[in-house]
């Protein structure tokens, strides 16, 4: 016999979202502020990347996380234009530093990085399919590491979404809900007929809540 899921509410849902992305924001915004002495002087890629290793390392003890590391804004080292200091999957291996792979991505179009630079605050891309990295769907968290105003660039964590479903679809089955980005994608549903990536119209569900500090929307 099917078991019904318990019954939940469109607050629960919100508060189990912010539950799992909140504190892993807050730990990216620490974390990055301990980069920001760096720039006080000319900055080489090498030092950058082993000042940023043990932060990335901090961040991947998050078991729900798969990737971490710092992405510095082109331009502010002395002797790369673009630079990942990133790290991911069970072996922590650093992403290639391949100036052609890193240039031909350039990440200044990337949501994850121009969001952020835009905005001045954090932000969740996606899910999309992560080619570079996992291969897989995957939401990434980014939080613009500033100084004076400027950024420095971002301190940012991958999440494949088939871990934010194994967190939140089960609150979200109780309430029928679907979890949006903010381009009206879905994230995880509990309707059957919606996939992780596939648009939603907001203005077809009853109740629409914004998470706090986020750009997700729960739809009910």
């Amino acid at each position: 016999m099917p078991v019904t899921p318990a019954q939940t509410t469109v607050d629960d849902c919100v508060r189990a979202v912010e539950a799992f992305f909140s504190p892993l924001v807050s730990t990216l915004g620490t974390l990055g502020e301990r980069l920001v002495p760096l720039f006080d002087g000319p900055l080489r890629n090498d030092t950058l990347v082993r000042a940023a290793r043990p932060l990335a390392l901090e961040v991947l003890a998050d078991p729900h996380t798969m990737g971490a590391g710092f992405v510095v804004t082109p331009g502010l080292l002395a002797d790369e234009s673009y630079a990942l200091a990133w790290w991911q999957g069970d072996g922590r291996e650093q992403l290639t530093q391949s100036p052609a792979l890193v240039q031909s991505a350039d990440y200044r179009r990337q949501e994850w990085f121009r969001t952020p630079q835009r905005t001045g605050r954090s932000h969740v891309t996606g899910p999309y399919v992560d080619y570079v990295c996992t291969d897989e769907l995957t939401l990434t968290v980014t939080v613009p590491v500033l100084r004076n105003g400027e950024m420095l660039g971002v301190m940012g964590a991958d999440v494949l979404a088939a871990t934010v479903e194994k967190e939140l679809l089960t609150t979200f089955a109780g309430a029928g809900a679907t979890l949006a980005n903010h381009h009206h994608r879905a994230v995880l549903s509990a309707q059957a007929q919606v996939f992780a990536g596939e648009p939603v119209d907001p203005d077809a569900y009853a109740t629409v809540r914004t998470c706090a500090g986020l750009p997700l929307d729960v739809l009910v």
